[in-house]
């Protein structure tokens, strides 16, 4: 029934719809006709919800299928509920039942009368394959269909674990990236090839002000050339990796604009899973001691139970107040500014105003 390059081309459209996803259409197609078949595709349910994909089928027959007859599907319902891989049949499963709503009003007008089912995978959402076709003479069922089937199904099976992997990788870049944009510092990802991946936004603040550092070419650089060495340095250290010491490197960057430096950490992203010597990537961490943005008093507040006096006068030392302009400010002593501050200390745990400016600088990631 089924030549060995038609075979052929089904795997390999399975495993090309893992990495693009519009390829599923055409392989559901392939297969559907290597089966002689009026329709085929996967099945996804959550228990709450099952949701049709890839199928050969006029619109109004999926929609109404979405719309109402999901929650009618006897024929899923038993595939889903039964053993991994066991391939179902519509001998047992849609013509014992042809009086049901199901079978009735949505199978049956819609030409889906016969059919195999195997249910791929487990978990909290299941995915089936379904291959569904017209009720014809001889059984749909045959050795050579379940032969077929029982061959198409792991690799099937693999596909999905692929897919569900880079899903997974998807996802977690995802929550890296949306976490780097709570850091403060700028964070600079960079390919094997010193070209830049990524940056967050506090990273490209720093890049796009052209004060030391900039982008040229796809690659980070330093305005001052002593420093564009080191930092090209570091960065050829940390992804080749080259002795015991994995750490890029730590150094000033000056910045024309006679502002503080800023500190540059590189250093490789994970040494643990390189496969060669250039299979790795860098981190570029950039420090702006210039940035430094307190924290809300209501942060304050909530972290070390102090009082909104306590936090306001917490907030006015870390910008360098002394006692006196924060008596003045509050219109109170200097003595209940010291009795404040003496209770800010305690519920802190610091002793001394520069281990609270030190704090408060600190608490705040952005």
């Amino acid at each position: 029934m089924t030549a060995l390059d038609e075979f052929t081309d089904i795997v390999s459209g399975i495993y090309a719809g893992v990495m693009t996803p519009e390829r599923w259409d055409e392989c559901m197609a392939a297969v559907g006709r290597a089966f002689g078949a009026h329709t085929a595709a996967l099945v996804v349910s959550d228990r709450a919800a099952r949701v049709m994909k890839h199928a050969q089928m006029p619109t109004a027959a999926a929609q109404s299928y979405q719309a109402h007859y999901a929650r009618l599907d006897h024929v899923l319902s038993a595939v889903e509920s039964g053993p991994l891989r066991a391939v179902r049949t519509g001998a047992e499963l849609m013509w014992p039942y042809q009086r049901r709503e199901f079978q009735a009003e949505w199978a049956r007008p819609n030409g889906l009368e016969d059919g195999l089912f195997v249910r791929l995978t487990g978990g909290s959402s299941v995915t089936t394959l379904a291959i569904a076709t017209v009720k014809r003479s001889e059984r749909f069922d045959n050795s050579e269909r379940i032969a077929l089937i029982n061959r198409l199904v792991p690799h099937f099976q693999q596909a999905l674990r692929m897919r569900a992997h880079l899903d997974e990788l998807e996802i977690r870049s995802a929550d890296c990236l949306e976490a780097s944009e709570w850091v403060r510092h700028g964070i600079v990802i960079t390919a094997p090839d010193r070209r830049v991946v990524s940056c967050n936004s506090a990273a490209e603040r720093i890049l796009s002000s052209t004060d030391g550092l900039r982008i040229r070419n796809g690659r980070i650089e330093a305005d001052l050339p002593h420093v564009d060495t080191q930092l090209q340095r570091s960065l050829q250290e940390a992804l080749t990796l080259n002795g015991s010491d994995t750490w890029g490197g730590s150094f000033p960057c000056a910045r024309p604009s006679g502002r503080r430096p800023y500190v540059i950490h590189v250093a490789p992203i994970d040494q643990t899973t390189f496969a060669s010597p250039r299979s790795g990537r860098a981190s570029i961490v950039i420090v702006d001691p210039e940035h430094q943005p307190e924290p809300p008093a209501g942060l304050l507040q909530r972290l070390y139970g102090l009082t909104k006096t306590e936090a306001r006068i917490a907030l006015l030392v870390a910008r360098g107040q002394g006692l006196k302009p924060l008596a003045d400010e509050l219109s109170v002593s200097i003595t209940t500014v010291r009795t404040h501050l003496q209770h800010i200390f305690d519920k802190t745990g610091t002793s001394r105003q520069a281990e609270l400016v030190r704090l408060v600088l600190t608490v705040d990631p952005r």
